[in-house]
């Protein structure tokens, strides 16, 4: 049952991933139609104070905590859980993880590797239900959503480096450092 829940997980994921290469090259085609016209600035991508800001979207961290491990939740390892919100900057409906999924990676180093952590099954403690209920509904424009994403931990005492990018393949725009203990 558990494997066939982390299948289905991974599913969704890849299926998410797909579709942000898709708005990736729609957005890219849009932005080379209105070069001159666009009102969003270059400048205007960031990720500073907590928050991520890409022309379609502006993502807010709102929380991390570590989850122990816990059968009884379908959580095989510890998890670091991060709540955040997202607010659809575009015309076009998204989803608050399809934006996740497209602009954040979440690593830990270690004296001789640098492990990129994976995503683990979204934590089904009662306290979380507001960020679950809406996270994979379409955001319309204009619109914000809460949402919860969460990373299975081999280590709970090294920190994590989450870094910010503008969508999968984009540039770099800041990274955090997100303290374990």
């Amino acid at each position: 049952m558990k494997k066939l829940l982390s299948l289905g997980v991974l599913t969704l994921c890849n299926i998410t991933l797909v579709a942000c290469g898709g708005n990736s090259k729609s957005t890219d085609t849009k932005k080379n139609e209105m070069t001159s016209t666009s009102p969003k600035k270059t400048e205007d991508v960031s990720f500073k104070d907590d928050t991520l800001k890409i022309e379609m979207a502006t993502l807010k961290l709102l929380s991390t905590e570590v989850l122990p491990a816990d059968e009884n939740l379908l959580r095989e390892k510890p998890q670091l859980a991060i709540t955040y919100e997202v607010t659809n900057n575009s015309e076009e409906l998204i989803s608050a993880a399809t934006v996740w999924i497209a602009c954040m990676g979440l690593t830990q180093e270690s004296k001789d590797t640098i492990n990129k952590l994976t995503v683990g099954m979204t934590p089904q403690d009662e306290k979380f239900a507001e960020y679950t209920e809406h996270q994979l509904d379409d955001i319309k424009p204009g619109g914000t959503v809460k949402a919860i994403i969460s990373y299975d931990l081999d280590d709970t005492e090294t920190p994590v480096i989450l870094k910010a990018t503008q969508g999968m393949a984009g540039k770099e725009l800041g990274q955090k450092t997100i303290n374990l203990k």
